[in-house]
């Protein structure tokens, strides 16, 4: 599983018109593979570039039910 970088996450909001950029990636468990997720944002400026970040935060934390390993996350 690669993580997948910021720049994947400018370009859509390039393409599409967008502020804010929140990416959910999940690698489903398997034999092979121990599966995963990954959370990327982007935002075009600082504020939106914290909101998008508050997003992905909220999604880790309280929907996808992440350990917080780090009280500034």
């Amino acid at each position: 599983m690669i993580e997948i970088p910021i720049s994947k996450a400018r370009e859509i909001a390039e393409e599409f018109d967008y502020d804010q950029i929140i990416i959910i990636g999940r690698k489903v468990e398997s034999e092979k593979d121990p599966g995963g997720e990954h959370v990327t944002t982007y935002g075009v400026d600082d504020p939106n570039s914290l909101a998008a970040a508050l997003i992905g935060n909220h999604l880790k934390y309280n929907v996808m039910g992440w350990a917080r390993t780090d009280e500034s996350d």
